[in-house]
């Protein structure tokens, strides 16, 4: 017996099966049924899936419009505050742009006046070198009259010195004379110690020539005592004088070692050499003298003294 076909009724009525082209009422089969109710249930399903897709989106786009909102004010906040950071900056620029053109200006009146006072040094500086040649030659020429006497023992002519160093001189020089000194005292250095070196005495002759002679005969005469101790004679030199001339002492030593050659020191530190030839030489530095003197005159060897 044909089942006979159920009525739809409600909502959904517009989902039951199409009639064919022929507008035929016939009875449906099962599986005309069958793939009736899936299509219904495909049409539901995509109507859900639409509008829930439709809710969703809708619901997207309010939340990328409110993204979108959020993030315009965000930018429009931020290029705010970087424009006014720029400001900022452009100011501090002015005002450093501003100082470094003033530390310019002051560098070029500094330089110019760094350079002005290089000439002023410069000039000062050659001045004061001839005002210390000239300060050196004058009291120079002050100590011209004057003797040191090294080695003389303490305690010689403290009462009367001028007569006592005066008397010591004719008699260790053998002069047919009694020198004439205007002065005579011990250097200004503090009193030696038991056994240590005597200070010098400096004397100031009154007449030049005496002072000359004597020098000449000190020089000429070979060690010189006084009480059985050896003493020296020296012209009375400058400090920066005597340290000129006490750099050649190492080399006067070698000359001392070249037979046949005569040497001396010219004031006021000139060490003029004569060889056994006759070849004169002057040297106001030690090591070139020291040099040439090991390389051309070859002093012979202390041993062999």
């Amino acid at each position: 017996m044909p089942r006979t076909q159920r009525s739809k009724t409600g909502p959904n009525a517009a989902d039951s099966p199409e009639e064919d082209e022929a507008g035929s009422t016939e009875p449906l089969s099962d599986t005309q049924a069958i793939m009736a109710a899936l299509k219904r249930t495909e049409q539901c399903v995509l109507t859900k899936i639409d509008s829930t897709v439709t809710a969703a989106a809708g619901e997207l786009h309010t939340k990328i419009d409110n993204l979108s909102r959020d993030l315009r004010s965000e930018i429009f906040n931020v290029r705010t505050e970087f424009t006014k950071v720029v400001e900022d900056v452009r100011k501090e620029n002015a005002t450093f742009v501003t100082r470094i053109e003033g530390l310019e200006e002051g560098a070029n009146c500094y330089a110019n006046r760094v350079v002005e006072l290089e000439a002023k040094v410069t000039t000062l500086s050659s001045q004061v070198n001839k005002l210390v040649d000239k300060t050196e030659d004058l009291e120079s020429r002050q100590r011209r009259d004057n003797c040191r006497l090294v080695g003389v023992a303490e305690g010689t002519g403290n009462i009367r010195p001028e007569k006592a160093i005066a008397q010591l001189l004719q008699d260790a020089l053998s002069l047919d004379y009694t020198p004439t000194l205007d002065r005579a005292h011990r250097g200004l250095q503090p009193k030696p110690a038991d056994g240590d070196a005597p200070k010098p005495i400096i004397i100031k002759f009154h007449y030049f020539q005496e002072k000359a002679d004597i020098i000449r005969k000190a020089m000429g005469a070979g060690p010189i005592f006084h009480n059985g101790k050896r003493f020296y004679i020296y012209p009375d030199f400058t400090l920066s004088v005597r340290k000129r001339r006490a750099a050649f002492t190492e080399v006067r030593g070698l000359l001392r070692r070249c037979p046949g050659v005569k040497y001396g020191l010219v004031y006021p530190a000139t060490l003029k050499i004569t060889t056994s030839a006759g070849e004169q030489k002057s040297f106001e530095d030690p090591t070139k003298a020291k040099h040439y003197i090991e390389t051309e005159l070859h002093p012979r060897d202390p041993e062999g003294e």
